[in-house]
Order: structure tokens, then sequence, then C-alpha cells
């Protein structure tokens, strides 16, 4: 599961469309396991709402034209954008459906007498995520009126749920016991905006036995992304580790001070011992594993459970002493790349969002992940670019994975894990070159196809740079600024304003080549299974462009469906342009281009010819000076450990008979 974050600022957009972006927020729920509860104690109140309909004695207070909380089922009480998952019969007030004021919303009990207790807690299931949307964050609060809802007082503060379906919650009534005409309310806050909702089910009020009882009341296997926050993978690549982390919910009267933990995937098994702890009743402890899983292939259940509670004592109940969470490990196909396409703009206040996760996916995935930011509005705006992406998307940060259906930037990784499986009808191989006697940039591509296709296929190349800066208008809006947002990959340091001397842009779309859907003709209109097909693309780069920074992003696209077939990215190499057609080592270059360990030279030799390495600091100090001898024609490759080497740029030039080529990269 992605974590889920909601702010985006929009375009003058129409109704389905807002809807839409919403959408993206709640689209992947799935169900995690639940907190059993002890079933020994003194019923005060149940309530199922198996009855179809407000239960007697139960009532609302609303400001909404909805009539505020209703009963049904999830059918029946969701939207587009606030989906509920099944949990037969329910309560739910839902703002995202009505739109309308759902600033008090409270759903009321019973008129119940505790006159004759002294401890009551309740239990409920939940279904509430705590969302924003445009800079608002919805309120759920549990509460308690003594005098039929005239005044109320805050009981609890009802937080996200932990996992990504229902949950139960457990929270201590005693404050209010004692008395003779209690009501407790489930109070919903839209703080003025269009916000999303709270559903609520098997509501159970009761005395409960005096006793030990801890349970286990949510599993999720994940890791730390890059707000950082601790997020749940259902499916991750195999061989790599992810955290165990696991709620434990004290359900009983009593303090817990120790327990015993385990995890397994059913051929590992790992424990350890908790003690000096100190839990008390109703309260929340999050455990992470001390022993990561290692992701096996195929779908894995990973059970985790608690033992010798307080040390051996007799628990209230052990039937909720574990809860279990699927994952998936996965093989990426060797030939599979994914090409992601994000909407941004300094403008945007939530788009440090979107830098945060594809720089994130660029230094995770290099090999497989080719994104481009594609500007709006600033001076990184190439026109027709926005305006093919700006048809795609609803609003910003928004992502267009392979030209298909747009998602947050934070739900890139899982989006990846499925689609980075899949076999590529296509396979894209390349060289590009920019010449300093003009400026010219050409990028010559091959395609070779693994299947049969007819159709309008079609190359695309797009120039992209990265570490774009500069002074008016390159400043960021940021409203992860102080923390406000919670942590979003260190924007959170910065102010509401982020200056443009503390900005570097990465993955800026400079020029399509030729069109949004591809070069017309690229590609013949039936395409033979195994056969391959090549085509130049040539451009002059804008003379303000860092050369040493320039990509290329390749594509092959159905033009008729927009659909992505596969995708690469190769550096721009820069040559000198002086007597290139007898250089026999035009297209070579070196990766990557900013490094702390490993340099990678690929030489791209037209014709067999001996090649001199020099390479200098940018002092023109010679820090190597190596002869490789002759070096056949063809493509040759070499690596060279730089970890020795001191911080920042270098030069390297290659020397035939023929003439040179200037190469550069970054020791980091």
């Amino acid at each position: 599961m992605k974590h889920l974050f909601t702010q985006k600022n929009q375009k003058p957009i129409n109704y389905k469309i807002k809807k839409k972006m919403k959408k993206i927020l709640l689209m992947a729920l799935f169900a995690a396991g639940t907190l059993g509860l002890a079933q020994a104690q003194t019923n005060i109140l149940t309530e199922d709402f198996e009855g179809g309909a407000v239960p007697a004695g139960w009532s609302n207070i609303t400001l909404a034209t909805d009539g505020g909380w209703k009963v049904g089922n999830n059918n029946t009480l969701q939207s587009q954008s606030f989906p509920i998952a099944a949990h037969t019969l329910m309560a739910a007030t839902n703002d995202d459906g009505c739109n309308c004021n759902k600033s008090n919303d409270v759903f009321l009990t019973p008129v119940m007498n505790l006159t004759t207790f002294t401890t009551v807690f309740m239990s409920y299931d939940c279904y509430y995520f705590n969302l924003a949307y445009q800079g608002l964050v919805e309120e759920a609060k549990i509460v308690a009126t003594l005098d039929n809802g005239v005044t109320f007082t805050d009981l609890q503060v009802v937080t996200a749920n932990s996992g990504t379906g229902w949950q139960t919650n457990l929270v201590d009534l005693s404050s209010v016991a004692g008395n003779a005409n209690v009501q407790i309310g489930f109070k919903y806050n839209d703080k003025g905006g269009w916000l999303y909702g709270w559903a609520i089910d098997d509501v159970a009020i009761y005395e409960p036995l005096v006793g030990v009882d801890l349970a286990v009341s949510n599993t999720i296997v994940g890791k730390d992304d890059a707000r950082p926050v601790f997020t749940a993978y259902p499916k991750y690549l195999t061989n790599l580790p992810l955290s165990v982390q696991t709620t434990l919910t004290n359900a009983g009267t009593i303090p817990i001070t120790s327990f015993d933990f385990s995890w397994t995937d059913g051929v590992n098994t790992y424990n350890q011992s908790l003690t000096s702890l100190s839990i008390a009743p109703l309260s929340n402890y999050t455990l992470t594993a001390t022993v990561p899983y290692n992701t096996l292939s195929g779908l894995q259940t990973i059970t985790t459970s608690i033992t010798n509670i307080n040390n051996g004592a007799v628990e209230l109940s052990t039937a909720n002493n574990s809860t279990t969470y699927n994952v998936e490990g996965i093989t990426p196909h060797p030939d599979k790349k994914y090409f992601a396409e994000e909407g941004t703009g300094t403008w945007c206040q939530w788009c440090p969002r979107g830098a945060v996760f594809m720089d994130y996916m660029t230094e995770t995935y290099p090999s497989q992940f080719v994104g481009v930011a594609v500007h709006n509005a600033d001076p990184m705006t190439l026109t027709a670019y926005d305006a093919g992406i700006g048809a795609l998307i609803g609003g910003y940060p928004s992502v267009v994975p392979n030209r298909g259906t747009e998602i947050d930037p934070s739900e890139l990784e899982g989006n990846f894990m499925n689609s980075i499986v899949l076999a590529p009808e296509v396979v894209i191989s390349g060289i590009s070159t920019i010449s300093l006697a003009n400026n010219q940039i050409t990028v010559d591509l091959t395609g070779t196809f693994n299947q049969s296709l007819n159709g309008d296929y079609r190359f695309l190349a797009i120039v992209a740079e990265d570490s774009v800066s500069g002074t008016t208008g390159y400043s960021q809006s940021n409203s992860y600024g102080g923390g406000a947002n919670g942590p979003m990959g260190g924007f959170e340091n910065f102010g509401t304003t982020v200056p443009a001397a503390s900005m570097n842009y990465n993955f800026v779309g400079r020029a399509l080549l030729n069109t949004f859907g591809g070069q017309s003709g690229s590609l013949p209109a039936a395409i033979t299974s195994g056969s391959s097909y090549n085509y130049q693309f040539t451009t002059i780069a804008n003379a303000a462009w860092d050369k040493s920074q320039l990509w290329i992003a390749a594509v092959v696209i159905n033009n008729s469906t927009g659909a992505v077939l596969n995708t690469n990215k190769f550096p721009v190499v820069i040559t000198t342009g002086l007597n290139n057609q007898n250089n026999p080592l035009v297209g070579s270059y070196v990766y990557p281009t900013a490094t702390s360990d490993i340099i990678n030279l690929a030489l791209h030799l037209q014709e067999t010819s001996s090649v001199m390495v020099t390479v200098t600091d940018v002092l023109g100090k010679v820090i190597m000076n190596q002869d490789l001898g002759q070096i056949s024609k063809g493509e040759s490759k070499m690596f060279w450990n730089v970890g020795n080497l001191s911080a920042g740029m270098y030069h390297m030039t290659l020397t035939t008979p023929s003439g040179k080529t200037a190469l550069k990269f970054i020791k980091e």
C-alpha cells in the first residue's frame, strides 16, 4: 500500500476531473487484519447496524444537507473518492459524496445510565484515514455529552487507520462512568472543505473484566519511503529486505510490561523479547522487528505472534495474539523499463512531493526508471509538452506512467512493481551526441521487436536536463515548509517558499523530438517480430542548457492508443564536432555522469584505432594518462574506480590519430 497524500493544486477544472484527482488517494485500499477483543465482559450497549436504518435511540446532530450519518452497506454509503471496504451493514458520513457542511456531524448513542460503573471501555470498527484535500484535513473524534447534546467533552481524537482497511479501535469511557445521562458521539468535521468521510460498525460499550489482554491489532511489511514514512509493500523485489512492523493494543485493564514477539514467512522464524515496557490500558505500541524479511519469490504470508505476556500471565483472550500480511516477491523483466512523466511547476505548493518521489525512483532504480518532469507556467515550461501532459492530468503534481492512467507521485513505486515484470514488445537501444561546434544533438535509435505488430507505432525522443537552476521564477512554492504537512524529503526544513538558490530541478523536459505523440513514419505500419528498425532525430540545443547534464528519454509509442510500449535513456555525449566524420570515437560516453566509486567508459569505435585516455581536474592537473592500445571496431566497455579522487568535476579526453572527444564526470 502506498502512503496516501491528498493535497493537490488544481487548474480551473470541472467537477468530474476534480473527482478524478481525489480518487487516486483511496483507490489502492485493501483489507488488513483487525483487532479481536475478549468476549468475557459486561455489555452495556452493542450495535451492529444490521437493522438497515438508524437504530432506535440513536440520533444525528448535523449541519449537512444530506442528514448526516446514514446506515447501509458500503455500496449505498460510498462515493467515487471515498470508497468504503465491505463490512456488512454500517453507519457512515460521506463528505465527498455530499460536498456540504459536515463541520459538526455527530452520531449519538442512546442515553445510558452508567451510575453503577467505574471502568467503561468502548470498541468500534473504524474506516477512517484522516485525509486532506486542498490544504484542509478532516477530523474525527469520540465525544461525550451529559446534557442531551448541549455540551460535549472530547474523549479521543481518532487517528488514521494504521492499516488500509477496517480496524478495531478502543477508547476509555471511564471519565463519564458514574453518570446517569450519558451519550457517546462519533463527531466528524470536514473543516469547511470538501473532504472524505468516516464509517463505523460493531459498536460495543462494556465493563471489562480486570485482567491482562494484549492484542496484535495490525501488521504491515514495508519500508520508509521517500518522505520518509513507513509504507506497506504488498509486492516487492525478490531478495531485497522489507521491515516487519506490528502494532499491538493493550485491550485489558492491566499495564503490559513484557512480551515475546515472533514473525515467520513459513520458512524462516525470528523471535525477540521485549521487557521494561509500560503499555497502559487501551494504548497502542508499535514495534519494528529487529530482523527484516528478505523477500521470497511468489506470494508469501507473513505471520506475527505474541506470547509470554507479562512473564506468562493468563490472558483474558488469546484469539487476538496473531495476525498476517501477504507479500508477493517479483523479479523484473531484464528488458523492461518504466516511463513516468510528471506534471509540475514552481508555483505548485504540493509539487515538492513530485520532486522527492521522482528523485527517489531515479536513485533507487537507475537502470529501469526513466522519468521526465513536464513543467507548467514557469521558466522551464515547454509549451507543446505541457499541453500534451496537461490533457492527461487533472491537477498538480501528477504522474502519468507509460502514458496510461495518472497517479499521485507517492504511488510511483507500487505502480512500478506492477509494470516492471511485464515482457516488453520492443527493446530500445541507441546513442546520442551533441557537437560543441554547432550545438546539434543527434539521437540514433534502434528498436528490436519481440513480436509482430500492425498499426501506427512511432519513435519518440525527449531531450531532458538535470540540475537546472536559475533566479527569477525558480523559487519553489512549498506547503511542506516547517513540517506543516509532515516530512517530505527535506522540504520540511524550508519555509513556504524554497529560494531559487536552493533549488536544482532534475528531469526537466527540454525538447520533444518530434511531437508529443512521436514521429510519424519513424516505424513501418507492419512490424516483424525479431526485426530491428532504426531512426535518427536531430535538434539544436539551446545555448543556455548545460550540455554536461543532458540526456535522452527514448520511447516507442502506439499513436492510436497513446500507450508506451517500452523506454530507455541515454546520455548525450559531448563531441568537438571537428572532423566527426573521420573521428572513430563519436558516440563514446562515460556513465554514470556522477559517482562515488565506479565510472564506466563506453567506447564506440567506427574503426579499429589506438586510444589514449587523459583525465584532468578542473585546474588542468593530469590525474591519469593511459594508453589503451589498439581497440577493435565496435563497442568496448571498461571501468575505473575513482573512489580515491577528491569530490569535484573531472575532464576526460579520448585521443585517436584521427581526432579527440571530450567527456566529463563528477566525483561525488
